[in-house]
């Protein structure tokens, strides 16, 4: 029964409509609520529990409504149901290839590498930087895998050599690693294999250990680990890396993740003295609990280099944790964590080895001049 009383409306909740009406509203609500407050809990524990909030990020709100109307019948009459083998095969689905069939969008940012642009800020860059170059990463090719695969089996069977190199000075401050190990240059490598940028040894690692061997020169200690991973879940595997190192060694002040940049020559080239330098570029992941710590870090090394070298990095990229973006890149693991590109998949190891020895010797004057950076 309804009335009109000095101009407002009431309504009699023993009317079926009304009330129905009124507790799917409240069911809403608390649901709403419900799944803020898991979603603000994952991104707290997402440190501790990266695998999860990856799994949870290729979910689409659709598909966890469908799961969540099991347990909520309400919510069954908000939205198009389908059958619960539908509702298994898509939620599989999504979680296996980050594809949500609703948005075509999803689709393009696997397979075309500039839309993943959209997924990135820049927080700081050279007067010549523009939107367009912005560090791309690119999956290696499929039949690279079974070799990585292969080395990871004989690294785990302990077949093969040691997968970390220390350099001689006692007191090891810096720990040196590289995710996505395969990423190579192009001039590089013999093309007739058809790996493209990529290859299972001759590759990034080879520039990390040229920093450890410059900085070993100016009196640097550090441990640069050339450990194979596998593409899918490098940073979560590669993420084990560095916490067995952190426990092994209690110096460590700086983690550094180096990789390839996939953009062209003339995004990551530039002349210094009528010489070539592969520029470098620093990714800064806004889903890591010290976000604020790394970037200033990130912000600060772009400044000394640039200094020494002007132009020769890029910028500071900002990247938060998107269904094409890992957004923490391990650097919650210490105040002192960076990702660095250096040079592109048209660089060769000689331009590389330049901007190496100049990011070399900015470390070595932060860690001689004790800047303190806790973990």
């Amino acid at each position: 029964m309804r009335r009109t009383q000095f101009r407002m409306e009431t309504y009699n909740l023993s009317d079926p409509r009304y009330r129905r009406v009124f507790v799917v509203f409240m069911m809403s609500t608390a649901v709403i609520f419900l799944v803020l407050g898991v979603f603000f809990v994952l991104q707290t524990e997402s440190n501790h529990n990266s695998k999860l909030s990856r799994v949870t990020s290729n979910i689409t709100s659709h598909t966890l409504l469908q799961v969540m109307g099991d347990n909520v019948p309400y919510l069954q009459e908000m939205i198009h149901r389908p059958g619960s083998e539908q509702m298994v095969s898509r939620l599989f689905f999504e979680v296996m290839t980050s594809f949500d069939p609703n948005d075509p969008r999803t689709f393009l940012s696997n397979e075309i590498p500039l839309f993943a642009l959209f997924d990135t800020d820049i927080d700081t860059a050279s007067k010549d930087v523009t939107f367009s170059d912005v560090p791309i990463e690119s999956s290696p090719p499929a039949n690279l895998e079974e070799q990585v695969m292969s080395q990871i089996r004989k690294q785990e069977q302990g077949k093969k050599a040691s997968s970390t190199t220390i350099t001689s000075p006692k007191i090891k401050q810096v720990f040196i690693y590289h995710s996505h190990f395969s990423e190579s240059y192009i001039p590089e490598l013999d093309q007739s294999r058809g790996m493209k940028a990529n290859d299972a040894n001759k590759n990034i690692t080879l520039v990390g250990k040229h920093l450890a061997k410059q900085l070993a020169k100016m009196g640097v200690g550090s441990v640069t680990s050339h450990v194979p991973y596998s593409y899918r879940g490098a940073y979560s595997s590669s993420r084990k890396t560095v916490v067995q190192a952190l426990k092994k060694y209690d110096d460590l002040t700086y983690l550094i993740d180096i990789h390839r940049d996939s953009q062209r020559r003339k995004v990551t080239t530039i002349n210094i003295k009528g010489e070539p330098y592969a520029r470098l570029a620093f990714v800064v992941g806004s889903a890591s609990k010290h976000y604020t710590e790394n970037l200033k870090l990130a912000r600060s090394l772009y400044k000394e280099i640039n200094k020494l070298a002007p132009g020769l990095v890029r910028g500071v990229f900002i990247k938060p944790r998107t269904r094409g973006s890992n957004g923490e890149y391990n650097q919650s693991l210490s105040k002192g964590s960076f990702l660095v590109e250096i040079g592109g998949i048209d660089n060769n190891f000689q331009e590389v080895y330049r901007s190496t020895d100049i990011l070399a010797k900015v470390l070595r004057e932060r860690i001689s001049d004790a800047v303190p950076v806790q973990k």
